[in-house]
């Protein structure tokens, strides 16, 4: 048995995804094996590896956890490891609770995963952070059915739907530089911006997870032109901000699974896939979309080949001219 620094890193890191509301590392981090288990401060948060939908859930709704922590403990031996810190979160009206976290963490293919954790506060969501948060799939099955937007018209004629994907890019550095208040403000802000517009546009906000939003058209003009106007818009909106905040944009038209309150299909994953491949301000559209906007006043300003994960070959998108 050793002290590992490894470990520390870590779970440090892991603190970071949680105070900063980064869902994808927080998540990541932890094991994907079904006897993973996690025990919240709450007396409901008694969770395990298929219940990572709610601790998104609790990201977005709280948009990060307060914590401020000192010396990680961390030790492992063999396949084994595990970690222990003292944290305090800022509560309501800034008052500060202490409470003591555990890690246990299980090694898989040269990489640490966690895979059990406790908080023990013996305290409520609500006497806690003065608020409630979504502890069980029951509750989250509620929320959305109770958030579930109508997309009814974005559906075109023949079937197809113009997908839109937004993300404001290096939202962790944003965070840290900004710090977490200043950070919530400016998201709540861009959030708006994208609703708003989207709305003016014809377009629905299908979904919104931390600082990223997926939007559908029943018409790639329609989308084109709201994907501009939000460059534009979010440019005015944060002129003074300091660093900047841009946000990057990608299109994509296809068939699409409509169920309920949401898109599936490989339609929606390409066009995923181009907005990662976008870059800070831009709009980036696939060549499908290019196709259907020909005859508009759209304008491009250049092209370039691509790969796309989890698709064959390379991609031709094209970055759409702004103002």
């Amino acid at each position: 048995m050793e002290s590992s620094e490894e470990i520390c890193r870590i779970v440090d890191r892991w603190l970071v995804a949680a105070r900063d509301g980064d869902a994808d590392t927080f998540i990541g981090k932890i094991a994907e094996h079904a006897g993973v288990l996690v025990i919240g401060s709450d007396a409901e948060e008694w969770w395990h590896r298929e219940d990572d939908a709610v601790w998104r859930r609790q990201l977005e709704e709280s948009g990060g956890f307060p914590f401020s922590w000192d010396e990680i403990e961390a030790w492992e031996e063999g396949t084994v490891g595990w970690a222990g810190a003292n944290l305090s979160i800022a509560g309501p009206e800034e008052a500060a609770f202490p409470f003591r976290v555990t890690w246990v963490l299980h090694l898989e293919l040269g990489e640490w995963k966690i895979v059990q954790m406790h908080f023990s506060a013996g305290r409520s969501n609500l006497e806690l952070l003065g608020q409630e948060l979504t502890v069980s799939l029951e509750q989250l099955e509620q929320t959305i059915r109770r958030e579930r937007p109508d997309l009814t018209g974005t559906l075109a004629a023949d079937g197809t739907v113009t997908i839109v994907f937004t993300d404001i890019v290096d939202s962790t550095v944003l965070t840290t530089r900004l710090g977490d208040r200043a950070w919530l403000d400016a998201l709540r802000r861009h959030n708006e911006v994208i609703r708003d517009t989207a709305a003016a546009h014809g377009g629905t906000v299908v979904e919104t997870q931390g600082d990223g939003s997926m939007l559908a058209f029943s018409s790639a003009r329609r989308a084109v032109a709201c994907a501009q106007a939000i460059q534009g818009e979010i440019d005015s909106a944060f002129a003074e901000a300091s660093p900047p905040i841009r946000v990057r944009i990608g299109i994509h038209t296809g068939d699409a699974l409509h169920e309920a309150d949401h898109f599936y299909g490989t339609s929606v994953h390409y066009a995923a896939r181009v907005a990662s491949s976008a870059v800070g301000g831009e709009v980036l559209v696939s060549n499908l979309v290019r196709e259907l906007v020909v005859g508009s006043d759209v304008e491009f300003r250049e092209s370039r080949e691509v790969e796309l994960k989890g698709l064959e070959g390379s991609q031709r998108l094209f970055a759409v001219a702004l103002g």
